[in-house]
Formats: structure tokens, sequence, C-alpha cells
């Protein structure tokens, strides 16, 4: 084994880790990224959030993204049954709106983006390194071991380690520190077309979600996500009693048993065959334990998953990304990495996860689907939607975030929990 030293090492080159590197490197600090895959490489979670614009801005990539990416100015719900029933929500509707407008961006691309303008800043970048054990001075997270491309094994030390490795949560994996969010049980079944209906002229970017099912045992939802290219990200996120219900069907199958299910599903993808066929993935929502330690801090996906009805996995993860380095960078310089440093950033996280988690939950439940599809809605109520659909969750003092918290509450988590390493 080799031993080498960095200020930081972030382990995975995503949204989260890309942003949290990049701002660390340009302050100085030498940041190596272990990234397991090679880019570009296929990703879920293509539809960006207006509140993630100042992200891109301060990184230095959000002109690169607006020469190359489709512009979505808001989100429209589609009734299932009819796809005439449908409500939009203009960005520039919400409440502070200072970005009015996001984009839709293929995954491989834009991680792709992320993760070089990490190089560019002065972090050094290492694909197809995967981090196999975590390094310790006591209670301090102090390196890592990590296998490199050859298979050899490598210690590497660092004052500081971020785990940003997605859904695997290296840290919280390792302490069984996993938990699944109650009722948030869904698969996703997932592809991609040419030659779906799309709107036209400044809504052509709208991500369209379609909404189905009577009950919480087999409500589920379309997303419909076009690209500058012409082709258009199309999945569906169902229940597992919808699952269980077809048990013995392949994922083709499945797609095309809910599109079926779904008349405004079938006239969206007319004319509108698949590019690959329809894959799945099990989207078990989770939070965990904690996203701090002696040492260390888990970000984005790492820090927790949720359903991605509102489209939040690479919002929360650059923001919190960003934060995180800030905090990282401040406790550096005092010669303190303790857990206690970073309290408040875990305070603000939680409160804009727990925020989106709670209104998941009264989606599925059905508590919310009456105020989305509105005749006459209350202009504060279809503000507060419209700012929880930018993505505005960090501010707890604000009115509107109020008035979800107390309407739509988080329901329990189950009992139990889901740990070592996947």
């Amino acid at each position: 084994m080799s031993l080498e030293s960095h200020d930081v090492v972030v382990i995975g080159g995503g949204p989260a880790g890309s942003v949290c590197a990049t701002r660390l490197a340009s302050k100085g600090r030498r940041v190596l990224v272990l990234e397991r895959e090679k880019h570009p490489r296929f990703h879920l979670g293509e539809s960006l959030l207006p509140n993630s614009m100042g992200v891109l801005s301060e990184v230095g990539v959000l002109d690169e993204v607006r020469a190359r990416f489709l512009v979505k100015r808001g989100a429209r719900f589609v009734d299932g049954l009819d796809p005439a029933c449908a409500t939009r929500y203009d960005f520039a509707e919400a409440f502070h709106a200072t970005w009015d407008h996001a984009f839709q961006v293929p995954r491989d691309e834009f991680d792709a983006l992320l993760f070089r303008r990490a190089g560019e800043s002065g972090a050094e970048l290492r694909e197809q390194w995967e981090v196999t054990r975590i390094l310790r001075e006591g209670e301090r997270a102090a390196g890592v071991e990590v296998r490199g491309p050859d298979g050899a094994l490598h210690e590497i030390g660092a004052r500081f380690v971020v785990d940003a490795s997605g859904r695997n949560a290296v840290m919280a994996r390792a302490s069984a520190g996993v938990e699944r969010i109650a009722h948030l049980d869904r698969t996703a079944l997932f592809t991609q077309v040419r030659g779906a209906w799309r709107d036209v002229g400044a809504r052509e970017g709208d991500i369209q979600i379609v909404v189905f099912g009577k009950d919480s045992d087999d409500r589920g939802w379309f997303w419909f996500i076009p690209f500058a290219d012409g082709r258009t990200s199309v999945g569906c996120v169902v229940s597992g009693a919808w699952m269980r219900a077809r048990r013995g069907l392949g994922p083709e199958a499945l797609f095309e048993d809910a599109v079926r299910g779904s008349p405004a599903a079938t006239f969206l993808l007319a004319g509108a065959p698949p590019m690959f066929a329809a894959r799945a993935t099990a989207d078990f929502s989770f939070r965990v334990e904690t996203l701090r330690g002696h040492g260390w801090v888990a970000v984005g996906d790492a820090s927790g998953f949720i359903d991605p009805l509102f489209s939040t996995g690479a919002h929360l993860a650059m923001n919190g990304g960003l934060q995180a380095a800030d905090a990282i960078d401040a406790a550096l310089e005092a010669g303190d990495v303790s857990r206690d440093r970073f309290e408040a950033w875990e305070r603000s996280q939680r409160l804009g996860a727990e925020l989106f988690v709670g209104v998941v939950q009264a989606f599925y439940a059905g508590d919310l689907t009456s105020y989305l599809f509105a005749k006459e809605q209350h202009p504060f109520l279809r503000r507060a939607i419209t700012s929880l659909l930018a993505g505005d969750v960090f501010d707890p003092a604000a009115r509107w975030v109020r008035e979800l918290r107390d309407r739509f509450p988080v329901q329990a988590s189950r009992v139990g929990a889901t740990g070592g390493s996947r």
C-alpha cells in the first residue's frame, strides 16, 4: 500500500462531490476526488430546480449550462385519465423568485461537466477508484483505503473526508445508520424516447408530471423531461403493491402496462418508440442517522434519498455540497474538524429535505392531489407550491415553508433500519 495525504478527500464525483470539491479547491485546499465509475455515466434525475442556479453560478458553470441545455420555466401536473386536465406552475410566480427558470440536463453530460470543473478549479480527479474502507485516527476520519483501476489497494490520508458516494452512503451503511422512510417504498421504471409530445415556445422545457391511481396502494406518476436534442426522458414511479400485483413481469412489460393504464401518458407517448428497453430501479427512499462526524460529512444522496417527485436529488446535492465546502474550509482554518462544527449545516440540510419528505408522503396519501388540481386555487397556497417546486426550501422562517410543514407533516418512519454496504 502507498500513503499520500490531502486536505480533503471527496468520495464520489457526482453533483454533490464535484460542487464541494470545486468550492474547496477554489479556496486553495488540496482536494482529491475519487469516482468509482468513469464519466460520462448514465444517471437519473435530469430536471434541475431554479434555486440551484445560484450554485451553478458560484462554481462557474452557469454560462455553459445555459448554452448546452434546454431551459425549464415551469412544471405541469396532468391527470392520468384526462390529458386536458392539467395545472401548470410557473417558477416566476414563486415567492422571492430570484431565478425564474432552471434546465433539463441529461445527467451523463451534466455530471461530467461538473466533474471537469472541479479539475479546472484545482482538484485532483481520479476515475475508477473505489473506496473500500474509511481510515480513522481514534474517532476522526483520517482518510480512505481505495482500490485503483489496476486492483491495487492504496491508503490516502486526509484532514477531512466528504462522503458523496450517492446511495451507496459509505459512512451511514458502515455503521448501519440507514432507515427507510415510511410509505415511500417505490420502484422506478424508465427509458428515453424521441418524438414525445412537448409544449411549445417558452413552455417547451416544462417537466410534465402525469398522476395516476386512485389510492395510496396504486398511486403513482410519470415524468416527461424534454432534452434539447429532441430526446425525452420518460419514467414512472409505482408502489410496492402495484408491483406485487404484476409479479413475474419484466421492466419492459411493467412500463408498458403502466402506460396502458394512463390515457394521458399514452397520448404523450403516441408515435414515440423507446430508444432502449425500459429499465427498473428500486426507489427505496431513506434517511441516515447523522450527516456529520469527527472529520467527515455526508452530502447528496449519501445523506439520504428522497422520492424524485419534486426533482430534489441534484438540487439538495449541489446546495448541500456548496454549503458543506464553506463549513469545511472554516473548520480547517480553525483547526477544529469535530462534529459539533457542522451542527448548523446539518440542521439546514435536514429542514430542507424533511419539507420535501412530508409533501411527497402527502402526495401518495392523496392529501396533496386535491391542491395540485384545484380549479380555484388559493393564491397563497399556489405560490407556496410553486416555491416548493422551485426548490426554495432552506429558510425555515418563511411563512409559506411553515404553512406547508404544518399542512403536510412528515409521517413517522417504519421501525427498523437497513445497514451494511451496497
